[in-house]
């Protein structure tokens, strides 16, 4: 229980903690939310009184939407803020005549009406809660952005709907990053993927696949070719296909295999 301020102090107290995380990470860290998250069923809480007859509650709203409080019995909590509902405690305790003036503190607990879960390859995966409007790209950045390794694009898994993959540079606000969130969505960052380049090129091996990638983009990002090779003689092996020239301005595709070929002098 945290530490209770003095009980000359009038006012009514109302704070959040962090989410217990369901971090999915090592270094997740925990998210506060603020006063305007809307409380719901099955949400954890924990309610404090201090006053002439002081207690502590820790419990879970239940689905009818209210929890049970000494002194006052069941206080519907569903559809209030934390702030909302610490103010409604406190006037049915002062109605109640138990007491002259309440400090009443409201805190989530467990997140779990109104709540985003975001994994995969991020900086801070976890339970984040929707306690404020928020789109795909702002829940992304709360938890710190995207790992160096993370693809470009994430897929939005959201009951009831087939599975979304959303490229993050696409701010759409139906379509891409700019979607509103809804409690319950799932939002998955993949590890991205390799494409690969061989033969007479300054820096070969594999690369991070980018959605859009050209040929020529990517032989940049190797270096280009060596004073031997030529751009125009990059083979590509995509699956079982084969192409004995391929066209710098062709679009890469996950998995390609490029060959750049000496010259002929």
């Amino acid at each position: 229980m945290r530490n209770r301020p003095a009980l000359a102090l009038a006012w009514l107290s109302c704070s959040l903690m962090a989410p217990p995380a369901l971090a999915l990470a090592d270094n997740a860290a925990p998210v506060a939310a603020a006063s305007s998250y809307i409380l719901g069923a099955n949400d954890e809480i924990r309610v404090s009184v201090f006053g002439a007859y002081p207690f502590d509650v820790k419990t879970r709203i239940k689905e009818d939407g209210s929890i049970t409080l000494p002194s006052i019995g069941d206080v519907m909590a569903q559809g209030q803020t934390t702030n909302g509902f610490a103010t409604k405690v406190r006037d049915q305790l002062k109605a109640g005549g138990y007491f002259v003036d309440p400090i009443v503190n409201v805190e989530v607990v467990s997140y779990v009406s109104r709540a985003v879960t975001v994994f995969g390859n991020l900086q801070n995966p976890g339970i984040y809660p929707l306690d404020r409007p928020q789109t795909l790209a702002m829940m992304l950045a709360r938890t710190g952005g995207a790992r160096a390794d993370a693809a470009d694009y994430a897929i939005l898994q959201r009951q009831g709907e087939a599975d979304r993959k959303i490229p993050l540079s696409n701010l759409d606000p139906v379509t891409g990053s700019g979607l509103m969130l809804r409690p319950g969505d799932s939002l998955f960052v993949p590890k991205a993927e390799d494409v690969f380049i061989y033969g007479q090129v300054n820096k070969p091996g594999r690369l991070t696949f980018e959605s859009g990638m050209t040929l020529r983009q990517m032989l940049a990002q190797a270096g280009g070719p060596t004073l031997g090779g030529s751009e125009k003689k990059i083979t590509l092996n995509r699956g079982k296909q084969k192409i004995k020239r391929a066209d710098l301005e062709m679009l890469v595709e996950p998995g390609d295999v490029f060959t750049v070929r000496e010259r002929i002098f």
